[in-house]
């Protein structure tokens, strides 16, 4: 039986400049990395928005991959999102925003959706994110949410609200200082969970991910590559390949979480090796368990 997993969020258009190269107008936004890395582990349901201007290739990309029944399409322009990269490919510089239909849009959950094991709500607003969690028929098997500076600056009630209502939070090392008004990653995670969440994980890019829960602390290295050209969509491919995992596996013990983080960092590599989502439409599986167990090697001590 294969277990349906429903992201919710960001279908855009986007600028990415680094020293390197600059792609224009390339398929991005949390929605579309987190579904595409996800879906290599089980079916998967995007709900999203885009406008009557999104190009025809990358339609065909999602109804060849994902379930498209959440998507909507609204006259109007796709959201766009322009951004810099500096030498070493660390922190991005946001040049333009143009947010078109995605702005003031509230998200509709088909039938199919409402009845799914699993949710993600990628870092779209709270409000955005508590519409979805109200149109569920049932409580999901586990659920997991995403956040960025913007909402915690300016709608930081409404986040803890979704917190207390999910399973699991994901944000960088940055985002957790912030909300939880600390400077101890630690103290932050056990603030998240004393708010409602069994488990955090913090982000650290280049330097991997570590998962909190009330009982153990697990930290991974993120896996050593080469070459990177694009860190666009990691944080979101990371939670594709984390949540994939543990969909595929219908379980949500502590041994499928170690198991998902090292998925997680596995799918995020496989992200920033190319622009856009161009690395996760080339690889299989096989590539993704290859990958996996080499991680399993490089740690093993």
């Amino acid at each position: 039986m294969i277990n349906l997993l429903v992201g919710l969020g960001s279908i855009g258009l986007d600028t990415t400049r680094t020293p390197f190269k600059t792609v224009t107008e390339v398929l991005g936004g949390s929605g579309s990395y987190f579904s595409l890395s996800s879906s290599l582990f089980t079916e998967t349901g995007l709900i999203g928005i885009i406008g009557d201007d999104f190009p025809e290739q990358y339609m065909e990309i999602f109804k060849k991959k994902i379930n498209v029944e959440g998507l909507e399409i609204e006259n109007g322009k796709t959201f766009r999102y322009d951004s810099s990269f500096g030498p070493d490919l660390g922190a991005r510089t946001t040049n333009k925003t143009e947010l078109n239909v995605f702005g003031g849009w509230n998200p509709k959950v088909p039938e199919y959706y409402r009845d799914a094991d699993y949710l993600y709500l990628g870092n779209v607003g709270p409000d955005q994110q508590l519409e979805v969690l109200d149109q569920l028929n049932k409580t999901p098997k586990l659920t997991m949410a995403d956040t960025i500076e913007l909402w915690i600056n300016t709608q930081r009630d409404n986040l803890i609200e979704v917190i207390s209502r999910l399973n699991g939070m994901v944000l960088n090392d940055k985002e957790i200082r912030q909300l939880c008004e600390t400077s101890s990653i630690y103290k932050g995670a056990q603030k998240i969970i004393d708010w409602g969440a069994e488990f955090v994980i913090v982000k650290k890019g280049e330097h991997g991910a570590t998962l909190y829960t009330e009982d153990c602390i697990f930290p991974s290295c993120s896996f050593p590559l080469k070459d990177i050209m694009d860190p666009t969509g990691a944080g979101d491919s990371f939670a594709g390949g984390f949540m994939g995992h543990i969909a595929r596996q219908g379980t949500c013990d502590e041994k499928t979480f170690r198991e998902a983080i090292i998925y997680g960092n596995v799918m995020g590599s496989f992200c920033v090796e190319k622009f856009s989502v161009d690395r996760l439409l080339e690889i299989k599986f096989e590539d993704i368990e290859n990958r996996y167990n080499n991680y399993k090697k490089i740690v093993s001590f």
